[in-house]
């Protein structure tokens, strides 16, 4: 047996070993009877109704909180479920109008339940580390915290010699396609049955939808495929469909945003060219809406978008001139002063 004999032997074994976790795995959280139990019902229903007390949905759905969710729980248990329609708005969210599909009281209760009780589990091992969307201890804050410490270990390494590799995705969402998340399926869930109910809550349109729990989860796994073919070769950070990742050259660079782009071709996710760009690491560049600036000395500037600031305090004259009270207009500066506090920029509002 010669070593290219041997290697195929060991990649095997790997490979079997993989896929017998995969299916231990979904034994044990794939199981609707597991999921669907009246206690774990119970717990998410109550999660469902926090901060949104005041609508008359959810006073009903308290009313017969009980009656609702056995109903719920047989019905998913027996598959004489029938899924809700969604209800459509816009909103204008940093600048950018989004059509948010959102779901009534009880199909939001199925989708908590799927999503952390099945999906979750079944997904989250297969993740890298940095991708912080959505994730449990994670978010927006873990995304930049790791950003700024690669930064701070790339200048240790390399000085300000190096290059970065902006990647955003267009239209994410709406460019999700079905039978790259039934390939996923096929590929962590045995059970069929979870699978049917998944996709029968989760394919309500075009691609996914904006406002749906398990959608945000699905569009987690979605690139996982590309987030692995980067961090095999270098350092990579994303939050839902923002990358960045480091290479020591211009070239390096171009050849792996052109396989990028090949591989995410693909599994039919679209990439934004005008977001999409290589820039030398010791210049200005942008990453969630934050701008960053790494100097000789190691030091790291992070401040929010000038645009961000911008819409602040257009939001904050707009609310002195609609006459809302002091404490709703101190709310609205306590949470930009979080937000701000992020970064290594002094507070705007006081």
């Amino acid at each position: 047996m010669n070593s290219i004999e041997r290697k195929k032997l060991r990649y095997e074994r790997r490979k079997n070993k993989r896929i017998e976790i995969v299916e231990t795995r979904s034994k044990e959280f794939a199981d609707l009877d597991k999921a669907f139990c009246f206690s774990k019902a119970m717990y998410y229903g109550d999660k469902c109704c926090n901060g949104v007390g005041y609508k008359k949905s959810t006073q009903n759905f308290k009313l017969h909180e009980f009656t609702i969710i056995s109903n719920i729980c047989r019905d998913i248990k027996t598959g004489n479920y029938k899924v809700g329609d969604t209800y459509s708005f816009v909103i204008n969210e940093r600048g950018k109008t989004r059509n948010i599909d959102a779901p009534h009281i009880k199909d939001r209760l199925v989708h908590k339940i799927l999503s952390n009780e099945i999906i979750e589990p079944l997904y989250t091992p297969h993740l890298i580390y940095d991708n912080g969307a959505s994730m449990k201890n994670k978010g927006f804050k873990f995304s930049i915290k790791r950003l700024n410490k690669k930064l701070y270990s790339w200048y240790l390494k390399n000085g300000l010699e190096g290059y970065i590799v902006l990647i955003d995705f267009s239209k994410f969402f709406e460019n999700c396609s079905h039978d790259v998340i039934r390939d996923i399926h096929s590929k962590y869930i045995i059970n069929k049955k979870v699978i049917k109910v998944i996709e029968d809550y989760l394919f309500i349109g075009r691609g996914i939808a904006l406002g749906v729990e398990i959608a945000q989860r699905e569009a987690i796994i979605i690139p996982n495929k590309l987030d692995h073919f980067i961090q095999n070769r270098t350092s990579i950070i994303r939050y839902m469909d923002d990358i960045i990742f480091f290479v020591n050259n211009y070239n390096e660079g171009k050849e792996l945003l052109d396989e990028y782009k090949k591989l995410s071709n693909s599994i039919s996710i679209k990439i934004n060219k005008k977001k999409s760009f290589i820039v030398p690491i010791n210049i200005n560049f942008i990453y969630c809406k934050w701008k960053y600036k790494l100097y000789k000395n190691g030091r790291i500037k992070c401040k929010p978008c000038i645009k961000t600031l911008k819409r602040q305090r257009l939001k904050l004259k707009k609310m002195k001139k609609l006459k809302l009270t002091y404490e709703e207009i101190r709310n609205t500066i306590n949470s930009f002063n979080a937000y701000l506090s992020l970064g290594n920029t002094s507070i705007y509002y006081k």
